[in-house]
């Protein structure tokens, strides 16, 4: 069967638009995943600990909802420790999340030098009905070097994400693949380029 270069030209074409729907498509989930991540409700900041502190209560009706909780340690030189329980409305343990914190610097024969692991980052899903609290603990001699956000977000910022990457895999696979004369020429040109740019 014989194409005619026109019906190649017009199928590259359409082919080629489908791809750049498909990269504003990947853009527009990365845009959804930002603004999930970063949007959401009124957050609730707590700069000082306080041992045994509880945030609450979370009432959850019908719609399920997510709470993404930050602990930042701003001691120098130490270590901590921050734990949260979720509580059921009797105060009881549902379950239990934690993380070392700590910061190390000083001196040696390069120089200065810091290493740190300063923050904590987790989603809480509360999916079933009822009404929940969260209760933090830490070290007492460090409670005034660390604060804790808690803050509702509209849901998980992943799947999103992770569309938007497979997407955009096969977006840049079938470009690649429709345009390999085109990108070949391309790469020439640049090498011709780079070599003059050599020899001046």
């Amino acid at each position: 069967m014989l194409i005619r270069p026109q019906q190649k030209l017009r199928d590259k074409v359409f082919y080629n638009n489908i791809i750049f729907i498909v990269i504003v498509f990947c853009i527009t989930c990365f845009i959804t995943s930002i603004t999930i991540q970063n949007g959401g409700l009124k957050k609730q900041v707590v700069n000082n600990v306080k041992e045994g502190q509880v945030f609450g209560p979370i009432n959850v009706t019908n719609k399920p909802k997510i709470y993404k909780v930050t602990a930042n340690f701003r001691g120098d030189n130490s270590s901590t420790y921050i734990s949260g329980e979720v509580l059921d409305k009797d105060k009881d343990t549902l379950y239990e999340f934690s993380k070392d914190l700590w910061h190390e610097s000083g001196y040696d024969s390069e120089g200065y030098w810091s290493e740190s692991e300063r923050n904590m980052v987790t989603y809480l899903t509360f999916s079933e009905k009822g009404t929940y609290y969260i209760q933090f603990n830490t070290d007492e001699k460090n409670m005034r070097d660390i604060s804790i956000t808690f803050k509702p977000v509209n849901g998980s910022y992943v799947p999103h994400l992770q569309v938007g990457f497979l997407f955009l895999l096969i977006a840049a696979i079938a470009f690649c693949l429709l345009n390999h004369r085109w990108l070949q020429e391309k790469c020439v040109i640049i090498n011709e380029k780079l070599e003059e740019m050599s020899d001046d």
